[in-house]
């Protein structure tokens, strides 16, 4: 269980070198089960101490477009952060937050990159002054992918070749990462 006066000691061993792969995924499987945390009077503390945490792993970490403990840990990560509440407490966070998923949906496995794109809208469903400049970034995102839509369509239906059924690098699930969308 999370106890609320180990934030920081939790962000110092979520960040440590010497934390296994499998302890780390303990840890963050325990926060991501602990989340009701953020609905109570600690949740500044919990952003102020985790948030640069997360932000750190997920920014400084390689895409995984394969299943193991790195891909969970990343995606656990980015599911904890879109469960986070869109209110006053989140906001000296995202803009930081907002790059960050930006970043992640253009070089990150599919099924990160929907999550990502979840926090996205919500970001800017709530905060949407604040992220007035940030809309055309993000659609000049989606217009890229669409860009590249008949490639992706070619590259899925295309004939087998050398045996992977469709060529190229997959993500999890045989499909495209959103980077070879375009």
């Amino acid at each position: 269980m999370l106890i609320t006066n180990n934030f920081e000691s939790h962000a110092r061993k979520l960040l440590s070198p010497e934390l296994s792969l499998a302890q780390k995924q303990q840890l963050v499987t325990e926060m991501r089960d602990s989340i009701e945390i953020v609905h109570t009077s600690e949740y500044g503390n919990f952003l102020r101490h985790l948030f640069p945490a997360f932000y750190r792993l997920l920014s400084e970490g390689q895409p995984q477009f394969t299943e193991g403990p790195e891909q969970k840990i990343r995606n656990m990560l980015l599911e904890v952060l879109n469960r986070l509440p869109n209110n006053e407490t989140l906001r000296p966070h995202v803009q930081s937050m907002l790059s960050l998923c930006m970043k992640l949906l253009d070089t990150d496995n599919e099924e990160n990159a929907v999550i990502c794109l979840r926090i996205i809208f919500d970001l800017h469903k709530n905060f949407r002054p604040t992220l007035e400049r940030e809309v055309q970034p993000f659609l000049d995102f989606v217009e890229r992918i669409y860009r590249g839509l008949p490639k992706t369509v070619a590259l899925l239906f295309s004939e087998p070749r050398g045996g992977d059924g469709a060529g190229g690098d997959k993500g999890p699930g045989g499909l495209p990462t959103t980077r070879e969308a375009r």
